[in-house]
């Protein structure tokens, strides 16, 4: 592995571009293949173009030549203006972009639920098949949701979770044991080559930082093999050469984790689950059959097109099909004599630790993007954790999907997909009464503002506030779980976790050459101002001087950044540079202001 993780910085420009893909785009797909109402698809291809629905030259022409008929229209029209909105203020509206049936179909499900007309509407859910980029982020109302964090790439980018769990296994060797031994090529390339050895022939597996459905994923044991492309970024990590077997034949997990919020992280994991299997039996990895994708891989798209692929007819057979479900195969271990338990408490530490490891990222982009949200519930995201066990049943993180397929190719994908979105949007906690009234809220903000009277609250109030609605939501969302399961927070797992949560901080601070945002706490007291959780506070952690630019504000809290301020901000990390100028870049500034 890399010598100094520390080294490679964040390159953040990534967490504002929309090339992280979904699992089911395939190469040169544009946006366009997305559902759109009101949009047909083009004759050549099976995508939609975008373009509206076209009339008869006929009706043009005759919507151009007829006159008004009463001179009342004005009156009638305003009169349907005023149902319309009566309607819209008891409704839930939501957009969809997708390609996916199952989406429009559950959400047409509930009671009270409508479809945009478009994308401009004042719609209260967002759905994206896609990454969203930070400034359609921006715009979205208090009130709004959409499915997508900005900066969820971190861990989405198999590069990024590399480099983002190495840096956690460098100070806690033991507890981020639970993902293989890591390379970021052409970076590591080097020491990689030193993992080769003649003693013993070794097995890696080598994948495309951004690739999907399996493409572009090959196996090697010689070092001539390893691809040396500096045009291209590579991930490759040490096979797990003794899988544990279902019939015969590899597999890995997909379990479904439901992120409502960042600060404090809101995470949920599904009872449903799929387990996908390779389609032939497997062996061990030779120099002969390093070429036989459907042995050692089990990627769906992949052993789909094999004829001896078999779907699953029965989602309570364990033993049907090359894709089961994960309830009947944790049955099926069960009367195998296995502790399930013990794994599953394995599988949600790691996804927790995996989470924690770029929450500080997650909190600085969500709050540099909307500063004045309390209730840390504009966004969420549906995250498709991919786990393999090994013959000791020991779990182990292979990647994290921003965009899991929610295609339902048989009914055991329709029963597992359907019930993960219907219980999301239940737990998303849609209401049309909230809606009105942080419309009001925002209403009389505005006011304010206008006649000079507006007050900001201070950060020791601004930190109850939030704590509060923390609180107020975890006791809602506890009793609305429907089949997802709390894995963070609570106060005791905050305990458990905050000495990791601290490190991930100081890390992200290292990088950023910034202090991080005190973060959301259950467990922290409002009245210890500089506390943030461990005792010592934003004040007593390295470089913190009670603000991002190392200056305490009036009140305690960071000094607020002008406009042209905020401006450069977001440029310099949109370049991949640190936010913070270096002081001789700020010195030269300065010189050039004055002359």
């Amino acid at each position: 592995m890399a010598g100094d993780v520390h080294e490679q910085v964040f390159n953040e420009k990534q967490f504002f571009t929309e090339d992280v893909v979904g699992e089911d785009e395939h190469e040169g797909q544009q946006v366009s293949a997305i559902r759109l109402p009101g949009v047909v698809p083009s004759s050549g291809s099976g995508a939609s173009t975008g373009r509206p629905l076209a009339k008869p030259a006929a009706e043009l022409v005759a919507e151009r030549t007829v006159a008004p008929t009463k001179s009342g229209t004005g009156g009638a029209a305003r009169e349907r203006r005023r149902k319309r909105a009566a309607e819209r203020a008891t409704k839930i509206v939501y957009w969809l972009e997708t390609k996916y049936d199952v989406l429009p179909e559950v959400c047409s499900g509930f009671e009270n639920w409508k479809e945009a007309p478009s994308a401009s509407y004042d719609f209260d859910l967002l759905w994206c098949d896609t990454a969203i980029p930070a400034d359609r982020f921006m715009k979205l109302k208090q009130y709004q949701k959409m499915n997508h964090f900005v900066g969820m790439s971190s861990i989405t980018r198999k590069n990024n979770l590399g480099r983002n769990l190495l840096r956690m296994r460098k100070q806690f060797a033991k507890e981020y044991r639970f993902f293989p031994d890591t390379w970021i090529l052409p970076t590591d390339l080097s020491d990689l080559k030193q993992q080769f050895s003649n003693s013993k022939n070794k097995t890696f597996i080598v994948k495309p930082d951004n690739g999907c459905q399996g493409k572009g994923i090959f196996l090697v044991r010689d070092v001539e093999k390893v691809p040396v492309d500096f045009s291209t970024t590579y991930v490759a990590q040490r096979y797990i050469h003794k899988p544990f077997l279902l019939d015969g034949f590899k597999f890995d997990l997909r379990l479904y984790v439901l992120v409502v919020g960042c600060d404090p992280l809101r995470i949920f994991l599904h009872r449903r689950g799929l387990v996908r299997l390779a389609s032939e039996q497997y062996v061990e990895p030779t120099g002969k059959n390093l070429q036989q994708s459907m042995v050692h891989l089990t990627n769906y798209a992949i052993n789909k097109m094999n004829p001896n692929f078999e779907e699953n007819t029965n989602p309570d057979d364990a033993q049907d099909g090359h894709k089961r479900s994960w309830e009947a195969v944790q049955a099926h271990l069960r009367t195998l004599g296995h502790d399930v338990e013990t794994l599953m408490e394995e599988i949600e530490d790691l996804i927790i630790k995996t989470l924690i490891a770029v929450q500080p990222s997650l909190s600085h982009f969500y709050h540099s993007c909307q500063p004045d949200d309390l209730e840390n519930a504009m966004c969420f995201e549906i995250l498709g954790f991919d786990v393999m066990l090994d013959h000791k049943l020991q779990p182990w993180l292979l990647e994290v999907n921003h965009a899991p397929s929610f295609a339902t190719e048989s009914d055991l994908d329709r029963v597992v997909k359907t019930e993960v979105l219907q219980d999301t949007m239940v737990l998303l906690n849609f209401s049309p009464e909230a809606r009105r009234q942080k419309k009001r809220e925002a209403r009389e903000k505005m006011e304010q503002r206008a006649m000079g009277v507006s007050k900001k609250a201070s950060m020791e109030e601004r930190m109850v506030q939030e704590q509060d609605i923390a609180r107020e939501r975890t006791a809602w969302e506890d009793a609305h779980l429907g089949s997802y399961k709390r894995l963070y927070p609570s106060e005791e797992k905050e305990k458990a976790y905050m000495h990791i949560h601290d490190a991930a901080i100081n890390i992200w601070e290292v990088l950023m050459g910034g202090t991080s945002r005190r973060s959301v706490r259950l467990t922290q007291q409002p009245s210890d101002e500089a506390t943030d959780g461990d005792g010592k506070g934003d004040k007593g952690r390295k470089g913190s001087k009670g603000g991002v630019d190392g200056a305490a504000g009036k009140e305690g809290g960071p000094p607020k950044r002008t406009p042209e301020q905020v401006r450069e901000v977001v440029e310099r990390l949109m370049a991949g540079c640190s936010a913070r100028p270096r002081a001789s870049e700020e010195a030269r500034r300065r010189r050039g202001t004055k002359g």
